[in-house]
């Protein structure tokens, strides 16, 4: 006698011969489908078990986190564990952590995270606090996802007080500066995903190339540190960004990064045609195409 009974959120199998696992597994493609990933997901998502898939986004825009969150949607839905880290300051973990938990994360993340977002990097944009928003959502609702930050230095000498660091790190030259950084992300990854099924990482295009770069001679950029990682560029037809570029802060228009045609909305691993600015060597092992890109201001105004 074969025979299957289904209730709500699962299956009992009763004198079955065929039972759960093809329900469970129909469910999973349910929801993944309703995430809406990049088409060419399910390619990149298969390749990127076990391992670490790095997203190389341009700082500052809405389309990006959104592709992200639709990524890590449909990734978790296959099972297991995933672990979702992202370029913010490891000083909040404790409070993305509790905000993962809390029965407001809109409210606990703005609170616990003031400095992160009036930031004026594009890190701490509102399309950023509003991805962060929705993977909580999904962990509250079932997932087995965590959120974690992984920016941070490594490798300063011993000091008496932050101050006093500060102070230091202010005359060291900037591609020690960048090595301390990229090292100390690397460091966060390799440490913090083990034990899960995934490990999905959102960082600025630099750090996740797998090559160098003429402009930092002799530093080894955080992917390059993390083993047998899969490192995505996340291109795009050109627009706006809300940047730091030094000079000025805002909305800045960004130069096409997608030369080839690629599709938008969709995401696949070919490196070819995939440099991060014009002339260098392609770096990465795929691509994310968001289509054209809109800027978003940052979640808090900057602190004075």
């Amino acid at each position: 006698m074969n025979r299957r009974i289904r209730q709500v959120g699962g299956c009992i199998a009763v004198f079955a011969v065929t039972g759960c696992a093809g329900t469970l597994e129909a469910a999973r493609a349910d929801t993944a489908t309703a995430c809406k990933a990049p088409s060419g997901w399910e390619q990149v998502a298969a390749a990127a078990e076990h391992k670490v898939l790095v997203f190389g986004e341009t700082h500052g825009t809405n389309e990006m986190p959104d592709a992200f969150a639709r990524y890590v949607c449909a990734a978790s839905a296959k099972g297991g564990r995933t672990l979702v880290l992202l370029e913010i300051n490891t000083d909040h973990e404790a409070a993305i952590t509790a905000a993962s938990e809390a029965a407001d994360p809109h409210a606990a993340l703005l609170n616990g995270l003031p400095q992160h977002w009036s930031n004026t990097d594009g890190r701490g944009s509102r399309a950023m606090l509003g991805m962060m928003e929705r993977l909580i959502a999904l962990r509250q609702g079932g997932r087995d996802l965590t959120i974690a930050p992984m920016d941070q230095l490594t490798g300063w000498p011993e000091m008496e007080s932050p101050e006093e660091l500060s102070a230091w790190l202010a005359v060291q030259p900037p591609t020690k500066t960048q090595q301390m950084r990229d090292s100390g992300m690397a460091e966060k990854i390799n440490a913090a995903s083990e034990g899960f099924d995934r490990t999905i990482v959102l960082v600025g295009n630099v750090h996740a190339r797998k090559a160098g770069l003429e402009v930092l001679p002799d530093v080894s950029l955080m992917t390059m540190l993390v083993p047998d990682a899969i490192s995505l560029l996340v291109v795009h037809d050109g627009g706006t960004a809300w940047v730091n570029s030094g000079d000025s802060v805002g909305v800045v228009e960004q130069y096409k990064l997608n030369r080839t045609g690629l599709l938008a909305n969709s995401m696949e691993l070919i490196p070819e045609g995939l440099p991060a600015y014009p002339g260098d060597k392609p770096a990465y092992d795929g691509y994310v195409s968001v289509g054209a890109i809109t800027a978003s201001e940052p979640a808090l105004p900057a602190s004075n």
